[in-house]
């Protein structure tokens, strides 16, 4: 064991050497963007809900949202656990530490068919991406989702062409990706088809069994306890099946644009903060300002792309093997139908059918071009279902958010990569070595600097004040002046999580709808008392620029853009006088209604 330890290393020094110096250069990259973070705090709203379920799985408090992603509120528990308190930072140092593995793994990824300068090249440039390392720390489930993702790729291709025991880390990993995020569960469409390419035989079949049956023993523990406060092992099967009928649903990130992210992408690979934004401009680079970087980026990935089918059309060309063949032509004309079909399918259908036709498509030209042994084509086909198989699923979505998208950045930084891997190339033949340094190692170093001084500098725009701010503030505010408050207090707020994080109670939705009568309206829902919910004794509004008076409310407290208001009764009455007749009687005069209207 000893000596093959030391042969891996002495086999691997130089790949391993990479691996060390980017581990260097992204603590570089995290530190500041760390730092930073724990100076702003919260700055997400699903951070909340992260955190909450975190300290529920710690049984230090409240949770919400039982049928969330699991995997990260685990994570966050252990930490607080550890710590023996709970504590916000819990969250962004694991997002950093998902960020350093992604990357790194994403390197092992590029090793497959790319040089070591190549490849750090290509892992630095997914490293920073705009959209990516703006969510470094913030406390988001994307980062841990992608990395899941990366980190089975890596495996499966590990599985497929040196070892099929490592299908048994694979769907392991699989799975556990799955329940960080659960859109990651869209990568099986991209491991199938490239099973399908690779032929496994009836050992690696066996262990593909073996991988499956480990990976689904390893979220036992996560299904039992789906069961025991949701009364199913599947919660996630509702959101599932939205996706896959893409219901229209009520949310803020409604966007049924299917352009919506495609047009955005130059914003996501490159840009700068506009002047007087707020942290909201970080975490959603939509409106921020490209840079010439993400022009160049966007040459490089379509350089990339086409130089994979180039590549392919050279070696068919130069071969003495016949391409227009009965049967190749039969599987051209197929494949041209079934592409056509695709394509009609986009934004018609469900994605899974969509993706399903993009998969026969894939393989068909595998198999048209198989027998040409061409170098790598089922790697970069693997790498081409993974960007479409995300892109096609996130962009027909109504459901949008810029972080989203953070899933397709891998395998645009892979065509980039690709790119950048023939230009080297041709430098390389044309330009000779300076004292046995390669002009593209010289160039490797050059690119390297200029892509972590441009991050540090994005980093020093970042400003140092979330718009959550005013909320923790009030709720500080809140507790000293209210220190007898508990679970029985019923407290609304239009941000329930963050009001629920830091008075550790659990808060009630209560939105502001849009309507001429929508603070009479939501009043009106929130001081009955009946046989759905008893009547609210504080509400918390924190998003209604026009703070206006709600009927049945006082004004208690108010900072910046925050405003605590409390229920006129309970000005002269206590809490339990909320259940009396009396109650009932003020309430129905107060908005002029009778009992048979609640």
């Amino acid at each position: 064991m000893t000596n093959k330890f030391k042969n891996f290393l002495y086999n691997n020094k130089s790949c391993i050497f990479y691996c060390f110096i980017l581990f260097i250069i992204l603590l570089l990259l995290v530190i500041p963007k760390l730092m930073h973070q724990y100076s702003v705090g919260v700055a997400n709203w699903d951070t909340f809900l992260y955190l909450e379920n975190g300290r529920n799985f710690a049984k230090m408090g409240w949770g919400d949202v039982p049928s969330i992603a699991p995997v990260l509120p685990m994570l966050i528990a252990k930490l607080f656990l550890l710590a023996g308190h709970t504590y916000v930072e819990a969250i962004f140092n694991i997002d950093v530490v998902f960020y350093i593995i992604g990357v790194i793994v994403f390197f092992l990824i590029l090793r497959f068919k790319f040089d070591n300068n190549t490849s750090l090249i290509g892992s630095l440039i997914y490293a920073t991406f705009t959209l990516l390392y703006s969510w470094v720390a913030v406390g988001g489930n994307d980062i841990i989702g992608v990395t899941g993702t990366l980190v089975t790729i890596y495996f499966i291709i590990l599985a497929c062409n040196y070892n099929s025991k490592f299908f048994y880390p694979a769907f392991f990993i699989a799975a556990y990706a799955f329940l960080s995020r659960y859109t990651a569960g869209i990568m099986i469409f991209a491991i199938i088809t490239y099973l399908i390419m690779k032929k496994p035989n009836l050992k690696q079949l066996r262990d593909i069994i073996i991988g499956i049956i480990i990976g689904v023993v390893g979220i036992l523990w996560f299904l039992d306890e789906f069961n025991k406060k949701l009364n199913t092992p599947f919660p996630f099967m509702g959101q599932f099946s939205g996706t896959v009928s893409n219901t229209k649903v009520i949310d803020a990130g409604f966007l049924p644009d299917s352009w919506y992210y495609i047009t955005h992408i130059p914003n996501y690979l490159s840009s700068t903060i506009p002047p007087g934004c707020g942290f909201n401009a970080v975490i959603n680079p939509m409106g921020n300002i490209p840079t010439i970087l993400s022009d160049i980026y966007i040459i490089l990935m379509m350089v990339g792309f086409i130089l994979i089918f180039y590549n392919i059309f050279k070696k068919v060309k130069s071969s003495d093997i016949k391409f227009l063949t009965q049967k190749n032509s039969i599987l051209i004309i197929t494949t041209i139908i079934v592409f056509s079909a695709c394509i009609l399918t986009i934004s018609n259908v469900s994605y899974i059918t969509t993706n399903i036709l993009f998969m026969v498509v894939l393989v068909e030209l595998y198999y048209i071009f198989k027998k040409y042994d061409i170098k790598y084509l089922s790697y970069d086909f693997l790498m081409i279902s993974l960007f479409f198989i995300y892109l096609i699923f996130q962009s027909v979505l109504y459901t949008k958010n810029d972080r989203y998208f953070i899933t397709v950045l891998p395998f645009i930084a892979y065509f980039i990569t690709n790119a950048i891997y023939y230009i080297f190339k041709y430098i390389n033949h044309k330009i000779s070595s300076i004292k046995n340094i390669k002009p593209t190692t010289i160039i490797t170093a050059v690119v390297v600097i200029f892509l972590v001084f441009n991050s540090l500098s994005f980093a020093a725009s970042i400003p140092d004040k979330s718009d959550y701010d005013d909320i923790k503030d009030a709720c500080d505010w809140f507790n000293e002046n209210y220190p007898d408050y508990n679970n029985k207090t019923l407290i609304y707020s239009d941000n329930w999580p963050a009001i629920s994080w830091y008075l550790n109670i659990y808060a009630q939705r209560g939105v502001l709808e849009a309507g001429d009568n929508a603070t009479d309206q939501l009043a009106y829902m929130m001081l009955a008392d009946n046989k759905t919910h008893h009547a609210a004794h504080f509400y918390i509004d924190t998003k209604n620029n026009n703070k206006n008076n709600y009927t049945g409310f006082t004004k208690v407290y108010q900072t910046g853009g925050v405003t605590i208001y409390q229920n006129t009764y309970l000005q002269s009455h206590d809490y339990k006088d909320l259940q009396s007749d009396e109650y009932d009687k003020y309430y129905y005069e107060l908005f002029n209604k009778t009992s048979v209207d609640v």
